[in-house]
């Protein structure tokens, strides 16, 4: 049975002005963006089989960022991320859509920030 995780970092995170131009997601926490520690809690929990990260198309650079600052780095667990739609349940149904070829027993939806 593998249990996957979706980790939905599409958002603008446009309530969250405090954390600059960015999204929320990758902004700097303790060095590192946001996503990256989220990864990290994923990629560090022996029941995960899969990580699907769901990003803004816009986004591409800064997600490639926060993968290569995670332990995600390099893990064959970690697919490619998916384009997200214009709303969270949109991005949620994309990211369930990447997973059905895989078709996981679990899937656990997290949001990135």
């Amino acid at each position: 049975m593998t249990t996957a995780a979706l980790i939905v970092a599409a958002g603008r995170g446009s309530r969250a002005a405090a954390a600059g131009p960015s999204p929320k997601q990758y902004t700097d926490i303790a060095g590192r963006p946001l996503l990256s520690h989220t990864l990290d809690a994923f990629a560090g929990h022996p029941g995960i089989g899969l990580i699907a990260v769901v990003i803004h198309p816009d986004d591409r650079s800064a997600y490639d960022a926060a993968v290569s600052a995670s332990l995600a780095h390099g893990d064959a667990r970690l697919l490619p991320p998916v384009d997200g739609g214009s709303t969270r349940q949109a991005s949620v149904l994309a990211g369930l859509a990447a997973l059905e070829p895989l078709p996981p027993a679990t899937v656990l939806i997290h949001d990135a920030a």
